[in-house]
């Protein structure tokens, strides 16, 4: 199979989110204009790699396969910039009493890949696998401010609207002011913008010179947080995630010499 035909295939995972688990035949050729003889064998070969599962006693409804969790399972388990951050956040979370996130930036979303949840607090819109707007939130912004120029400005021109709609940013310099004052001060506090209960804090992960870094997040209510040191808590955030840069990049250089 070429790529650009297995590509073009992956394209209806695309299609599935919290609010829509389940999808037909219907749903992929009228959202990814294809056939339905197209549609169905797209069908044929992600259920054959157990990608997707058809749901028995139905008209043809898929949801996510058994691989999805497999997949999952290695990643969270193998990931070694995962691994090397748990006892961090770990220590973090006991020490702080909030809970801790760490935040991948994509193209157009942000994702937490690993999340330590203090006692039973609910994450809601947060937590692995959950993919978060660009323009909400401490998380993204603390990545976006450590982009180049030009990517700054390519997330500006696609969520210019919304940053506006948000009051954040109403014009292009603007948006480049803000983001170079985030990177300069090192970290973003939010308060209220994803979730009107739930504040965050972060700051940057640089693991590598050629990714954008990762974020490294305290998250709690906005009545826990008045009564913290702000100050204290960046504090220990960036001494944490200088940690992590540490031990990750140590971590890389032994597999070199070796």
């Amino acid at each position: 199979m070429a790529l650009s035909s297995f590509g073009k295939i992956l394209t209806v995972l695309d299609l599935f989110s919290i609010q829509r688990p389940v999808i037909n035949v219907d749903v992929i050729s009228t959202e990814l204009g294809l056939s339905k003889p197209t549609s169905y064998r797209y069908l044929k070969e992600l259920v054959s790699a157990e990608l997707l599962l058809r749901l028995s006693g139905t008209s043809g409804d898929y949801t996510l396969g058994s691989k999805i969790a497999v997949l999952d399972y290695i990643s969270r388990t193998t990931d070694p910039l995962v691994q090397v951050s748990i006892p961090f956040m770990k220590e973090m979370v006991e020490r702080t009493e909030f809970s801790c996130l760490l935040t991948h930036l994509n193209h157009d979303s942000c994702i937490d890949i690993h999340d330590e949840v203090f006692k039973n607090m609910s994450l809601y819109s947060y937590g692995r696998g959950c993919p978060r707007p660009v323009f909400l939130g401490s998380s993204p912004k603390v990545m976006l401010s450590h982009l180049p120029k030009q990517q700054i400005l390519d997330y500006y021109q696609r969520f210019a609207t919304q940053l506006a709609e948000v009051n954040f940013a109403q014009s292009e310099d603007e948006f480049l002011s803000l983001m170079k004052k985030i990177k300069k001060q090192g970290y973003y506090f939010s308060n209220g913008e994803l979730d009107a209960n739930i504040a965050g804090l972060s700051v940057p992960v640089k693991f590598s010179s050629k990714e954008p870094p990762l974020a490294l997040t305290l998250l709690g209510s906005k009545n826990r947080f008045e009564f913290v040191n702000l100050q204290k808590v960046i504090e220990i955030l960036q001494e944490n995630a200088a940690l992590i840069e540490q031990n990750f990049l140590a971590l890389e250089s032994q597999k070199v010499s070796i």
